[in-house]
């Protein structure tokens, strides 16, 4: 089990958990996309949110509600179709050509772990450390409205629980001052950080010191 001597509450653990263990489950299985539905939130704007999901041309209302399966090539090649690429922005291709390793090990105490480790592109690894703006939605990893903390990802929510995207296509942002949820899509400018091994939570990268960029 992680060491419980780390100072993290155990709210954020168990979200963190539910994510590197969908995570897990997509690697191993085919990606199934299923009713999307609009999170409930009475601060919300509901019919924002319901648009936001159905934008793509690529997965009309019928391809959503049939339970069709996507591979991590065809979630790819519909990032244009949600997100686009701010002025001096990156492109999300760039975090989705990042290579996902598989690794399984056995801990001190007999406990099998397993996951995916990145294996980053030479473009990617030029970007470490620099200041990047990208274009995504938010997945809070919290009830508030202000998020200091949250992960963000090219496709809108589709689930209250679990980010249902591979971990090369997720992010976990760290905001210079709390950031208002929204079911739009936000524009975020902060310090790349590659994460090369998190067998905690499958996270492989971060952005620190985020800020709004209209």
């Amino acid at each position: 089990m992680p060491n419980e001597t780390k100072q993290k509450s155990i709210g954020k653990i168990i979200v963190k958990l539910f994510v590197a263990l969908v995570l897990i489950a997509f690697f191993t299985t085919p990606f199934v996309i299923k009713d999307i539905e609009r999170r409930s939130n009475p601060n919300s704007d509901a019919s924002s949110a319901q648009s936001n999901v159905m934008a793509a041309n690529a997965f009309t209302t019928e391809t959503v509600t049939s339970e069709q399966t996507y591979t991590i090539e065809d979630l790819a090649s519909n990032i244009e179709n949600f997100v686009g690429t701010p002025e001096g922005g990156t492109e999300w291709q760039i975090f989705a050509d990042t290579n996902q390793v598989p690794y399984k090990y056995t801990d001190e105490e007999g406990q099998e772990w397993e996951g995916v480790r990145p294996q980053f592109t030479d473009q990617l690894t030029a970007l470490n450390g620099e200041e990047i703006i990208i274009q995504g939605f938010m997945f809070p990893l919290g009830q508030d409205q202000e998020q200091d903390m949250f992960l963000l990802g090219p496709f809108p929510l589709s689930c209250p629980y679990h980010y249902h995207v591979t971990a090369n296509l997720i992010i976990e942002v760290y905001a210079k001052t709390p950031i208002e949820f929204s079911y739009d899509p936000i524009n975020v400018k902060g310090t790349l950080e590659l994460v090369p091994k998190d067998d905690e939570f499958n996270v492989f990268y971060r952005i620190k010191d985020a800020v709004l960029k209209p």
